[in-house]
């Protein structure tokens, strides 16, 4: 018989080890932090050494613990995959993706019609989020996701490549900036250092008409106002692609700056439900088009 230290702590300890957080393991599992803490010092108890280095602001762990991370994990999504495959057939054909709302409203939910056309028998969940979720504590099955363009790992593959041009409705008269009103939006993760008007005019060797801007807390916020005419976006190539297209927005003359990439990530332990790799084909056929 298997000699095993209390899967309570254990469990603690990978909640943890995964989120750095005494108070967000305890949020993702129903109890406190405190009582998280108290798991975490029973199992260090039992194995006789610390995991866990606590911190005057924060947690880090351990050498052993950051050892016995990754094989914890691999042992949770063994159990996980173990039980998945005991899902009724209406969950094997349910995919639940996580993407920012921009992408949502600009890029996947005027395709979905098109996906359906084909897979009528596949439910499609869309969590819109612009904070990047935990598709194993929140039970997603696929995120797509934005950041900046390095090599794609193991567990996420670019998707689709994008570059930040200025567009704004065909209707509008003027066909420069001289006197358009500019729209932005504030980056919420502003270490990623996205594009923005100050850095297409330096790119345009002009100076920066500050007075001009409106800025909007979201990017959505942001495509809302260019499509009332209140402005000019500086907007990712992806979402106003199909714009273009159509003949809706107009590209204003001028340099295109080098933008970020949209990858695909598959949660692991839903890498062989029927309805995740039919979704994750989709996707990667339909980023082909652009």
């Amino acid at each position: 018989m298997r000699k095993l230290p209390p899967l309570n702590a254990i469990r603690a300890f990978e909640a943890v080890a995964r989120r750095l957080s005494f108070a967000e393991a305890g949020e993702e599992l129903g109890v406190t932090a405190t009582a998280i803490s108290h798991q975490i010092r029973h199992l260090e108890t039992y194995l006789g050494f610390q995991l866990v280095e606590r911190r005057p602001r924060q947690i880090a762990l351990t050498p052993a613990g950051q050892e016995l991370f990754p094989k914890l994990q691999m042992a949770f999504d063994t159990l996980g995959e173990a039980f998945s495959m005991l899902d009724k057939d209406v969950e094997q054909l349910l995919v639940r993706v996580t993407t920012t709302r921009a992408f949502a409203e600009r890029w996947l939910v005027p395709r979905l019609g098109a996906f359906f056309e084909k897979r009528s028998d596949v439910r499609v969940e869309v969590e819109t989020n612009d904070d990047v979720l935990d598709l194993r504590a929140d039970r997603l099955d696929l995120a797509i996701r934005y950041g900046p363009q390095g090599a794609a790992s193991n567990e996420e593959e670019v998707l689709i490549r994008d570059r930040y041009l200025p567009v704004s409705l065909s209707e509008c008269d003027s066909t420069s900036l001289k006197d358009s009103r500019l729209l932005g939006f504030r980056w919420r993760n502003p270490d990623m250092g996205g594009p923005t008007w100050e850095d297409w005019f330096k790119e345009n060797g002009e100076p920066f008409p500050s007075e001009r801007i409106t800025r909007f807390s979201d990017e959505s916020a942001a495509f809302n106002a260019l499509d009332q005419g209140l402005g000019s976006l500086l907007s990712t190539s992806v979402l106003v692609e199909e714009g273009l297209r159509s003949g809706r927005y107009r590209q204003i003359p001028g340099p295109e700056l080098r933008g970020f990439a949209y990858y695909l990530v598959l949660n692991p332990l839903s890498r062989k439900k029927l309805g995740v790799k039919v979704f994750a084909d989709w996707l990667r056929q339909a980023a082909k088009q652009i």
